[in-house]
């Protein structure tokens, strides 16, 4: 291919390096960047689970929990009885709380009667 006078022999392609300082400051402050963009997206995450655990620590059905537990107390008291035993090798007498296995699956359950 020939070259007229007026054109110069460099190629399109051919360009100079860019300036070390400004690839330096770009990759810096895309660094910098990237790291406040993950640092807030964490920030913002954390406080999330954080007022969340928190809405649900407080916001406990107080009244719904106390009337399970005083369901559940009253077949305790209902179903179970103490038994002695007098242990004839040691000779002591020890008492325990006997409750029938149906009822102790119930209040597990939650199928208090």
């Amino acid at each position: 291919m020939s070259h007229t006078h007026g054109q110069s022999n460099v190629e399109v392609e051919d360009h100079e390096d860019p300036d070390g300082y400004a690839t330096w400051a770009i990759g810096i402050g895309g660094s910098f960047l990237m790291i406040a963009t993950v640092a807030i997206a964490c920030g913002i995450y954390y406080r999330a689970a954080s007022s969340e655990a928190l809405d649900k620590r407080i916001n406990i059905r107080y009244e719904q929990r106390d009337m399970v537990r005083d369901a559940q107390h009253a077949v305790l008291l209902e179903s179970a009885h103490w038994v002695s035993e007098h242990d004839e090798v040691s000779g002591e007498e020890t008492s325990r709380l006997v409750l029938p296995i149906n009822d102790a699956m119930n209040i597990i359950a939650g199928n208090t009667r």
